[in-house]
């Protein structure tokens, strides 16, 4: 077929008037030769005549997506030590003739594309950092580093990110307005969206929206290729708290010679759930976890001193200033009763992830047209996991979307030495992210607003 349009005189290619208005939306186009009449499939419209269907598109390179995923995989980084992995985006990018800086927010990287005419520039948010697990699955592309793995589905973020760069960048001829596409360190816990921004990203080249996803099973709402949206709070804000009890340690057997931490701390941790219970009014969601407990070496030894950390989530400013204030004037009030000393830590935090619900309505209208209407969720309950990704939802308009990514054979969750997730998937988000940056630059939002 290709080498028939190669060879068809442009005045002699006609479009069927009954599929004019198809043709725009990739149907189908009708042209004669030598008095017969000759139908072309989507893929060959495309090909012959340069529509843009990043649907098509992203299914097509569906095998590099699962490629570059599985890079990542193998070669984890924790925090903002990211460089191997910074170095490989960065090498795609400019294989693709995709402007690139490098150094942003400490070790994050930038890739830039600028349409061929003027108009409105969106940012589209990639985190790619690991978590400090070891990893548990057997596959073969299981991380290449002990105590490093990526178990919360930033490797497909990655291969998303990219993805979207590669589409972009074969339309850059067609594009209006630009693309800021944003590879960040240190989402898990390092506050990496506030260096990037702090790092001027935003201003410097003047992004006035953020659409960013997480794929995996953090909604239970969410089945296999289901997007999930909401038109306010999707993910909580977050503190992290550290805090010692500092007793007076002796013999196992003689307890009424010391001031013993470890039932010290047990009271403290019983006390500060019932802040949860009876302090935070009943229809603010809250969380309090204590993750980690460490104290004593043996059986028959009071020790001195027992280090406890932990987290809080909420979405109401009401509960977390609560929850804030009250962890250690709690801990304060039992350390003075039982004669104990103390210190408490508590971080600055992630505000929480709110989607703005005009941007989130363009999205879901987009949303519909990839993974179809009834695959897209209005997510009844956000989840209480955090996201650092609120850093750029508070500085510009955008929205944070959740893509279903489990089965049966990958059902173990996120942050879990064995956690995984449905590749078929990759290309869906790669196309969500594409087609929303697409038509944001190109002044769609504007219009429908």
């Amino acid at each position: 077929m290709n080498d028939i349009i190669t060879h068809i005189p442009p005045r002699k290619i006609i479009l069927h008037p009954r599929r004019q208005k198809k043709i725009i939306n990739c149907v189908s186009i009708l042209y004669y030769r030598q008095g017969a009449c000759y139908y072309l499939s989507v893929s060959k419209i495309a090909e012959a005549v340069k529509i843009r269907d990043f649907k098509q598109e992203a299914k097509d390179i569906q095998a590099k997506l699962v490629e570059w995923r599985r890079w990542c995989h193998r070669r984890p980084g924790v925090g903002f030590a990211v460089e191997e992995t910074a170095d490989y985006i960065a090498a795609r990018l400019e294989d693709w003739g995709v402007e690139t800086e490098r150094g942003v927010g400490k070790t994050g990287v930038v890739g830039i594309v600028r349409g061929s005419r003027p108009g409105p520039t969106i940012g589209v948010r990639v985190d790619m950092d690991a978590l400090p697990i070891q990893e548990e699955n057997t596959h073969d592309f299981v991380s290449k580093y002990p105590g490093k793995m990526h178990a919360c589905g930033h490797d497909g973020h990655i291969a998303m990110g990219l993805g979207t760069a590669r589409l972009l960048s074969r339309h850059r001829q067609d594009l209006a307005g630009t693309v800021i596409i944003i590879f960040q360190p240190g989402e898990e816990g390092w506050r990496g969206a506030k260096a990037v921004i702090d790092d001027g990203v935003l201003q410097r080249h003047q992004v006035e929206a953020i659409v960013a996803g997480h794929i995996g099973t953090l909604s239970p709402e969410l089945t296999l290729g289901q997007v999930g949206i909401t038109f306010g709070p999707i993910m909580a804000a977050v503190n992290n708290f550290e805090a010692w009890v500092i007793g007076r340690g002796g013999h196992g057997a003689l307890p009424h010679n010391t001031v013993d931490p470890v039932v010290i701390s047990a009271e403290i941790i019983t006390a500060w759930q019932r802040i949860i219970s009876r302090e935070i009014p009943p229809l603010y969601p809250a969380v309090l976890t204590v993750g980690q407990i460490q104290g004593g070496s043996t059986h028959n030894i009071i020790p001195t001193e027992v280090y406890l950390q932990g987290t809080i989530r909420y979405f109401h400013q009401s509960a977390g200033d609560i929850l804030r204030t009250r962890l250690e004037e709690v801990m304060a009030g039992i350390c003075k009763t039982w004669k104990a000393q103390y210190k408490f830590k508590l971080d600055q935090g992630y505000p929480p992830v709110i989607n703005d619900p005009q941007f989130t309505k363009f999205f879901r209208k987009i949303a519909a047209s990839l993974a179809g209407p009834e695959n897209v969720k209005v997510l009844e309950f956000p989840t209480m996991v955090s996201e650092d990704v609120s850093f750029f939802l508070q500085a510009v308009p955008g929205t944070f979307f959740l893509l279903g990514a489990g089965n049966p054979g990958t059902d173990s969750p996120h942050h879990h030495g064995r956690f995984d997730f449905d590749e078929s998937i990759l290309w869906l988000g790669t196309a969500l992210l594409t087609e929303t940056a697409w038509q944001y630059a190109e002044g769609k939002y504007q219009q429908c607003n």
